[in-house]
Formats: C-alpha cells, structure tokens, sequence
C-alpha cells in the first residue's frame, strides 16, 4: 500500500527542508517539497489522479503564507478552485493578523502552525489528519478564526 503523500511548500528552503525531513524520517508517509507557488501548482498537477475517482496523490500541504510572487493565500485559493477541498491544507507563518486568518479559515484549512514551531505539533497535525480528525481540524481551526476575530477587534 503506497504511503500518503504530503507536501510541503516554504520559499525558505532551510525551514522547507527542515519540515520535509522530519516528516520523511518517520517512514510512514511520502513528502515532496516546493519553493514557490508556482512549482507547488505545478507538482499538484503532477499527482492529479486522473483515473477512477479523481482527486489527488497529495493529501496534505503545509503551506507558507508570506512568499514572492504568489503568496500562501493566494495559492490556497488556487488549489481550492483547481483541485477542489479534498487536499488538507495546513498554513505555517510567523505573521499573524485577522486578514490572514479570515482567508485562510474561508479556505478550509485543517491547522494554522505559527512559526517557530516545534516538530512535536507538525507530526501532531499530521498524525490526527491521517487518523480521520480532517473535518473536526476544519471546525475547530474556525472556531480559533472566531475567538481571534475577538482579539483582533479587541487591538483595533
């Protein structure tokens, strides 16, 4: 049985190449790595699984928001209109303000990971993701979105 596939998209290749790693060093999942968006775009293409029932090999990204070019946000409304809510999404950033919050939560995302993290919360996500928790992720990363909508108006 093939391992899940995850990716990890980080325009820091040091922090990339840090998440890629501790991931692989498991053993229990695949893992491909982009730089940009637009090489994540075009790896997600790659896997796109054409045969049966579609979807894609990628089940879940951990995805930088502040990049070049395409930033995170951006490209998690990419994915979300090419290749559909099925892919978990996990954002990563050292950058916390209501707007990032408000479009990644409106894209579904499964976690929001504030850099520096530990390796101990990285293989957590991964772990409850692949253990079936990807809808309650989804809820309670919202139910964070509400309580943090709080706090952004209450620093207004």
């Amino acid at each position: 049985m093939a391992k899940p596939l995850i990716m990890v998209v980080d325009d820091e290749k040091n922090i990339a190449d840090f998440i890629t790693r501790t991931i692989r060093e498991t053993g229990e999942y695949d893992v491909i790595t982009a730089y940009s968006g637009p090489e994540a775009l075009k790896l997600l293409a790659q896997n796109k699984i054409l045969l049966g029932i579609g979807g894609n090999k990628v089940r879940l990204i951990f995805l930088d928001i502040k990049m070049p070019g395409m930033d995170g946000l951006e490209l998690l409304e990419k994915i979300r209109k090419d290749f559909g809510p099925d892919i978990g999404i996990t954002m990563l950033t050292a950058w916390e303000d209501a707007e990032k919050w408000e479009r990644a939560t409106s894209g579904f995302v499964v976690n929001y990971l504030k850099k520096p993290f530990k390796s101990e919360e990285l293989m957590a996500t991964i772990d409850r993701f692949f253990k079936g928790g990807e809808t309650k992720m989804v809820i309670e990363t919202f139910e964070k979105h509400m309580e943090k909508r709080e706090e952004f108006k209450k620093k207004e």
